[in-house]
């Protein structure tokens, strides 16, 4: 039994530790490398995208649906405005879907706020 690193170099010398004494060529085991780094790195990419996916709720909202929109309010002293007792979220309209997660939208007079990511909206 190995207790502490140092024991290796005395196993080498005595011969006891039985490692291959194939020697490859620095191409091969640069590929053997490669190979090892590739399976390693998919590995903890579908480790994290199971974590992840476990929270992650995809979500859409339709033309026209009314949601609240997050309320990105700041502070101003010389107005006398404090933006934490400001609502955090403003109803809201559906106006258009910009690709799988922004969306414009309108206040309910009609005119256009601006460009919501889906995580600043609720339903």
């Amino acid at each position: 039994m190995v207790t502490h690193g140092t024991s290796y170099k005395l196993l080498r010398k005595l011969e006891l530790l039985g490692e291959p004494s194939a020697i490859l060529h620095r191409d091969d085991n640069l590929a053997l490398i490669r190979n090892n780094l590739r399976r390693h790195i998919s590995e903890a990419y579908k480790r994290n995208q199971n974590q992840y996916n476990l929270r992650a709720r995809p979500i859409s909202f339709e033309i026209g649906q009314e949601v609240y929109r997050r309320n990105f309010a700041q502070s101003s002293a010389e107005k006398a405005f404090n933006a934490k007792l400001s609502p955090l979220f403003i109803k809201s309209k559906i106006k258009e879907k910009l690709g799988q997660n922004y969306y414009i939208l309108e206040d309910s007079d009609g005119k256009t706020v601006g460009t919501f990511h889906a995580k600043d909206i609720r339903p």
